[in-house]
């Protein structure tokens, strides 16, 4: 597989250990705070961790990429690096659910597999536009409107950035400044890997839940959680520890999904 310019890896071993696999996909918040495959590598004892990293495989050249594509990168990866015959648990943080529950289709075939769902979200239209007017507006510029979902992907992602871009400009125009301060350029392209896998997260719908031989955890606050399109009993849903906000990332977090891990 050809590497693309800028690009992180996909797919990569935090920890290495005889018992089942964890293969964590998640993303580094737009702040200090810890990523739960770090926890989760840091607290696992005898697990082989790996974090998969939707982001940064759209952080380079590579502007956009589709779920199926990313979760039989992730899948071939894992295949080649870890030893045959252990079970493996595919955990999913946020909106990188219905990616997890591909990665986990895929690995059926060859391992036991077992997906956990931390928090769960699908983002649709709404959630993209509403990051993007988010995000123009820590950046300062001017509240331009999104482009069209619709079209194709690479080219929405292309508008956004040109917004982006331009709107950047004119700010560093404005201020006296012959080009925008570093800081911002880097926040644009942070911004725009989010909106890259947001998208792809929009445009994988309906939602492919894997086959019966994947069972699947989730642990939600919301006791009547339903998989999207899936019966009600296709899933065991338990809550997960208190937190200031649903989608904190927190060691006590981690540690509930691996004893989750332990006990199966």
């Amino acid at each position: 597989m050809q590497a693309v310019v800028g690009t992180q890896p996909l797919c990569s071993r935090l920890s290495t250990g005889d018992g089942a696999a964890v293969l964590v996909a998640d993303f580094q918040p737009l702040t200090a705070s810890p990523r739960l495959s770090r926890l989760v590598s840091d607290t696992a004892a005898g697990h082989s961790v790996y974090q998969v990293d939707p982001r940064g495989a759209v952080s380079g050249d590579r502007l956009y990429a589709a779920l199926p594509d990313l979760a039989e990168e992730t899948a071939a990866t894992f295949l080649a690096t870890e030893p045959p015959g252990r079970p493996v648990f595919v955990v999913g943080h946020c909106s990188a659910a219905a990616l997890s529950l591909r990665i986990a289709d895929l690995l059926a075939g060859e391992r036991e597999v077992t997906a956990v769902l931390v928090q769960p979200s699908w983002p649709g239209d709404d959630h993209v536009t509403e990051r993007f007017a988010e995000f123009q507006g820590k950046l300062g510029v001017g509240g331009e409107p999104c482009p069209d979902l619709d079209g194709d992907p690479w080219a929405t992602i292309t508008g956004m950035e040109q917004l982006m871009t331009d709107g950047l400009a004119a700010v560093a125009k404005r201020l006296g400044l012959g080009k925008p301060p570093l800081a911002f350029a880097e926040l644009q392209v942070s911004y725009r890997t989010w909106l890259a896998f947001l998208l792809a997260c929009r445009n994988d719908r309906p939602v492919k839940l894997p086959s019966d031989a994947v069972a699947i955890e989730v642990l939600s606050d919301d006791p009547g959680f339903v998989l999207p399109g899936g019966a009600a009993n296709r899933c065991r849903v338990t809550p997960p520890p208190p937190a200031d906000r649903p989608d904190a990332v927190t060691p006590e977090l981690a540690k509930h999904v691996l004893d989750l891990v332990d006990s199966r």
